[in-house]
């Protein structure tokens, strides 16, 4: 009986820490990947051509969306 209880806290353990490791991707760093795709697609698609400022990043607008304030996007030429 001792070992079935060992083994029973062994997987509460395990699962535990896995539910708490998926609580902390999807808390934390799910919305960072998801924010960088977010900001890559849009800037994928923007027109860069307005304007350039001292950090190399490139000002550039929705050519969809003309009522979006212009926003950086790394250079890309």
């Amino acid at each position: 009986m001792k070992e079935a209880t060992g083994e029973l806290t062994g997987s509460v353990i395990v699962v535990s820490a896995v539910a708490l490791l998926t609580a902390f991707f999807f808390m934390f760093i799910w919305p960072m990947i998801k924010n960088s795709m977010f900001e890559d697609a849009t800037c994928a698609n923007a027109a860069c051509d307005i304007g350039y400022n001292s950090n190399g990043m490139a000002w550039c607008i929705n050519p969809n969306d003309s009522t979006v304030e212009p926003f950086e996007c790394p250079f890309r030429g």
